[in-house]
């Protein structure tokens, strides 16, 4: 059995005996020309796997014959090894700018010709499975795309028609308040207790099996361990006789931390520190509970108005692990990211393990933005995938560039939340009371700066005799 084809071009008779003889021995089929020309001809009608290659021939020399089967783009991917008596440097190089993947000087070492030539069709060989299935792939991924996009039609047709129907016979759903890519959120009433809710309906992955369906009831239990008044209640979940994912959850109204920076750009230390510090507690309170949130930014701070008086509250807690969070390693397959990468902490991105310091890096990417109204790395035009590469090889920018008002303090937290090795951030505990003794500084600072101001102004005078 041949373990593969060589075509051998020369123009001397000896070689080409004596080349094929040696190739033969070691279970190569083989194929010859004499002339640059004529091995052109034999090869677009019938290609090899690799090709041995003189240079000193008439017509055409062997630099010449390897350039044009590299324009050609039915030859330009067969590996072509030089055989020549010209061991000048000059040559050589010449060979590798023609396209040559390697260069033997005769009068050559037969056990050297055979393990270049092996080496070269195995790595030849690897490269075409490597192709292979690099098409496959985008095969796969087009395939993929397109369920996506059908899913994504049929998750928006989905979410306008369900007002006015039950969920689990229990929760009528009365009007949409928000939706993603991933959820939709209505306003409803528990038939039970009477009370309003909020019901999250999550969106339907292509492809959900029987025990992707058993793990989200399985999941569902983490988001409850999570018991703290800044995180958002969840009250109930499930999945529906027909495949529906839901959770009920406490109706929350006010807006987002997004909004509000949408709004003001940029919040002043005390504002941010108070809004960030609770969010801090909330997660320490996961973390002690073995659950990781995975999607902290801006939109999953809810700056809820409860009698008059604020809240912040903490949604989406394990709502990634529930439906099946696509990560970085899969992100090629499914063409989809959950979270927003521009919060998420490197190990994430690079598909690594991760604990709760990914957390501490979210909050600190948060907290960055409150105070500069920028984020640490900005996204790139060329996409996400530059992006994505920004954010795991480059620095973050300065914060007091943008924010030179800022205590240096606060910035040395920042960047340390900001630590590319988790090792290198601080605990969400640590990173918890430092925001809440810098809360606590600002806060005196501003009610000093404001009894100065409002107290009465005495101006002494010495009295004139």
């Amino acid at each position: 059995m041949s373990t593969g084809t060589i075509f051998v071009v020369d123009d001397n008779g000896h070689n080409l005996t004596l080349l094929t003889s040696l190739l033969r021995d070691a279970g190569y089929e083989v194929r010859v020309a004499n002339s640059g020309r004529r091995a052109l001809t034999a090869i677009a009608a019938n290609r090899p796997e690799l090709i041995l290659l003189d240079v000193n021939m008439p017509e055409m020399d062997g630099f010449q014959v390897c350039a044009a089967l590299k324009r050609d783009p039915n030859t330009r991917d067969i590996p072509v090894i030089f055989l020549s008596a010209l061991d000048d440097v000059h040559d050589k190089v010449s060979a590798f700018k023609a396209g040559g993947v390697d260069y033997v000087t005769k009068p050559f070492q037969i056990p050297e010709v055979l393990a270049r030539v092996q080496a070269q069709l195995e790595l030849s060989r690897a490269r075409a499975l490597l192709a292979q299935k690099n098409a496959e792939l985008a095969r796969k991924n087009e395939e993929l795309s397109r369920a996506w996009l059908a899913a994504d039609d049929l998750f928006s047709t989905l979410t306008d028609l369900l007002p006015g129907t039950t969920i689990a016979d229990r929760y009528r759903l009365e009007a949409k308040i928000g939706a993603g890519g991933f959820a939709a959120v209505y306003r409803s009433v528990d038939l039970v207790s009477r009370e309003a809710v909020a019901i999250k309906i999550l969106r339907p992955r292509p492809g959900r099996t029987l025990e992707q369906r058993r793990r989200f009831e399985l999941e569902g239990a983490s988001i409850l361990r999570v018991n703290h008044p800044n995180a958002v209640a969840v009250r109930d979940w499930g999945v529906t006789d027909t495949g529906v994912a839901y959770l009920a959850m406490e109706l929350l109204e006010g807006r987002t931390l997004a909004d509000e920076l949408e709004q003001y750009s940029r919040l002043d230390l005390g504002r941010a520190a108070g809004v960030l510090g609770p969010v801090c507690e909330v997660l320490k309170e996961a973390h002690h509970a073995g659950v990781i949130h995975r999607d902290v930014k801006p939109a999953n701070i809810i700056l809820h108005r409860d009698g008059g008086r604020e809240v912040v509250k903490v949604v989406d807690f394990g709502i990634a692990k529930l439906v099946d969070e696509v990560e970085v390693s899969e992100m090629t397959t499914f063409g989809r990211l959950l979270g927003t990468p521009l919060y998420m902490s490197p190990e994430r991105l690079l598909g690594q393990p991760f604990d709760g310091r990914s957390d501490v890096y979210s909050v600190a990417v948060v907290l960055y933005q409150a105070l500069t109204g920028r984020l640490p790395v900005e996204p790139r035009d060329k996409g996400l995938g530059a992006t994505i590469m920004a954010i795991v090889s480059e620095p973050p920018g300065s914060l007091r560039a943008w924010r030179p008002d800022v205590p240096a303090e606060v910035e040395e937290l920042v960047m340390r939340g900001l630590a590319r090795r988790p090792a290198d951030r601080p605990s969400i505990d640590e990173f918890a009371r430092a925001l809440t003794a810098i809360a606590a500084r600002s806060s005196n600072a501003s009610s000093l700066e404001a009894e100065t101001r409002d107290a009465p102004l005495h101006i002494s005078s010495a009295k004139r005799s």
